[in-house]
């Protein structure tokens, strides 16, 4: 091998180091680095798991093949280097590297070559200089992660105890909950259970649905002095949610292969305890709510207070013969939003939307929060005409907002557009029920959502 040679494999084996951002860009830029001096099909990274000890392919660590041929093949040869001084070893015309963690050998690089061409003897002169490269990578990849791993967890403790500064809705919160968690123990399928306040019965409230119900039989073991339980050799685990001693519910991770390992449980019994926390919280603030007004995240009037100034301003306006109208509006795709950037950017959303709708209103319009994004204003001593028009002005007035997120420090991304899907509607002195104003309101929303959204649709009857 010629020093030109060797110096351009060196450098793009240092540019796989270096520029890869994930474990796949990391064996492309190795494959790119070998074609320089070998003719190569393809390679493969087999490391050990720390915890289990089952060989994992670097690229997916989440499968599992501990039982399959390859598995065996693999294992073989990295019994075959234990006890020796060999950097590498050709079988098959497949060359195979040892990794190692300081003297520990912590997994195989393979490396399968065009069988109608043989290796260059050259290269083997070079294998211990490149064992050790790449072994110092992958190493220094599972650290990154670790270290990406623990910053994730914290941060998904944080956000877990902050959602109770703008929600209190359990049926709100559980699936922001199961979505942080999800994200978080990514390897796992994760439910969440709320236990029945009259009944023993765990109800699934995250995600909709599950196919596993033998779940629902070790749940019937959960108990407030239980403890977590793990069954199926660890492959499930039964976290509880506990209250002043009461059980409140379960968060389960569960695995079809691998069992959860000791910093899942560790992660996940510290996730349980602060879920336990941020639920129990929630409760009590929803107590205390039960007689506000106004909407603590977005200063509008609340659903209850929605309810109340409803039939007043019906009765109101039966009484006076004066005009009444409602608007029904919510924001457009706002689930791809909070899936997209997370919930933090969606409660910013929903705070400008609301400054927004606040803004282009008058002083007599009452403006409420009705649940989740949807929005929610009576307009009172207003023509039908007249509310049509206000609908179309804050449509564009938001459909023009461009709401600043840097702050959230999402990549790429300093600032959103959203838009609105409107409905309006009239009363009618012959409504039996003062509800069926915003009912009606909530039609024409509807039809402006199946119309394609982002425009004002009025009922008629």
């Amino acid at each position: 091998m010629d020093f030109k040679t060797f110096y351009n494999f060196m450098f793009k084996l240092t540019s796989a180091f270096e520029k890869s951002k994930c474990r796949n860009d990391f064996v492309q830029g190795l494959e790119s680095a070998f074609a320089k001096v070998l003719q190569v099909e393809y390679i493969k990274i087999y490391t050990l798991d720390e915890f289990s000890y089952v060989l994992k392919d670097f690229e997916k660590p989440w499968e599992n093949f501990a039982d399959g041929v390859q598995n065996q093949k693999i294992q073989s040869i990295l019994n075959s280097f234990v006890g020796t001084k060999e950097n590498a070893k050709l079988e098959d015309n497949v060359i195979y590297m040892p990794i190692f963690d300081d003297t520990k050998i912590i997994g195989v690089l393979k490396l399968a070559l065009d069988k109608k061409i043989k290796p260059d003897n050259d290269f083997f002169e070079i294998a211990q200089l490149v064992q050790k490269q790449i072994s110092y990578a992958v190493l220094n990849f599972k650290s990154g992660e670790k270290m990406k791993l623990n910053t994730k967890f914290y941060k998904t403790i944080r956000n877990i105890a902050k959602i109770i500064e703008t929600q209190y809705e359990l049926s709100y919160i559980l699936p922001i909950l199961g979505e942080m968690i999800d994200s978080f123990i990514y390897e796992h399928l994760i439910y969440i259970f709320i236990k029945s306040k009259n009944k023993k019965e765990f109800k699934l409230v995250w995600p909709a649905n599950i196919k596993d119900v033998k779940i629902y039989d070790y749940l019937e073991n959960l108990s407030p002095k239980s403890g977590i339980l793990l069954e199926r050799e660890g492959k499930v685990g039964i976290f509880p949610l506990l209250s002043e001693q009461k059980l409140l519910g379960a968060i389960v991770a569960c695995n079809p292969f691998d069992k959860l390992n000791e910093n899942e449980i560790n992660y996940l019994d510290e996730i349980s305890k602060q879920a336990s926390i941020t639920i129990e919280r929630a409760g009590e603030y929803m107590k205390i709510l039960k007689d506000a007004t106004l909407d603590a995240l977005t200063g509008l009037n609340n659903r209850h207070q929605f309810a109340l100034r409803l039939r007043e301003e019906t009765a109101s306006a039966k009484r006076q013969n004066t005009p009444l109208c409602c608007i029904m509006t919510d924001i457009d795709f706002f689930k791809k939003v909070n899936d997209t950037y997370g919930h933090a950017v969606g409660d910013c959303v929903l705070k400008n939307v609301a400054r927004t709708i606040k803004k282009e209103l008058r002083e007599n319009d009452i403006p409420s929060r009705y649940g989740g994004e949807e929005f929610a204003i009576l307009l009172p001593h207003t023509t039908l005409q007249e509310a049509q028009l206000v609908a179309q002005r804050l449509r564009m007035a938001i459909e023009k907002k461009k709401i600043n997120i840097e702050e959230y420090n999402v990549e790429g991304v300093q600032q959103l557009n959203v838009t609105i899907s409107v409905g309006v509607s009239l009363y009618d002195k012959k409504m039996k029920d003062p509800q069926q104003l915003y009912q009606n309101a909530d039609k024409a929303l509807y039809q402006a959502k199946e119309a394609g959204r982002n425009r004002v649709i009025v009922y008629f009857d």
